[in-house]
């Protein structure tokens, strides 16, 4: 019992980070129709899948799973290009010299929205979880076995 109602509240708290991703991806598309441009932002979609999550639809999920997949595979190239790429030139944040911030302390955050991605995917795989999306319309009486 204890197992089952902790993978819900995981499950819970990862339908909640797409439903925050999908409200700052509205905010943001918000902000440049205001400024006289748009730009959709596939970001959104976070909000549906949030609602799909809390329904169990296998196809919510399914996206979910290639949105993770998705982020998964940017932060891994980013994370590489931060390490291994050279350090950006120019004045590009605040006045400040970017080249005098070390690229692996770039990295840090990186790092940490890539575990919180891979722990989504996790809870998104796990298989107690997939059990819940797999069951289909239960009947609403068990039929009784015939007695011959």
């Amino acid at each position: 019992m204890r197992h089952i109602q902790r993978t819900q509240r995981a499950l819970g708290l990862v339908s909640y980070l797409f439903l925050f991703i999908g409200v700052v991806a509205l905010m943001e598309m918000i902000g440049r129709i205001f400024k006289g441009s748009f730009h959709f932002n596939f970001g959104i979609l976070g909000i549906a899948i949030f609602v799909g999550l809390r329904r169990y639809s296998r196809l919510w999920r399914t996206c979910a799973l290639l949105f993770t997949w998705y982020g998964i595979i940017t932060l891994s190239i980013a994370l590489l290009v931060c390490v291994y790429g050279e350090p950006p030139s120019g004045n590009l944040l605040f006045d400040q010299d970017l080249t005098r911030v070390s690229t692996n302390w770039l990295s840090i955050p990186l790092v940490m929205v890539l575990l919180v991605t891979l722990w989504q995917y996790r809870v998104l795989t796990h298989p107690a979880i997939r059990r819940l999306f797999d069951q289909g319309p239960r009947p609403s009486h068990t039929p009784q076995p015939n007695v011959g």
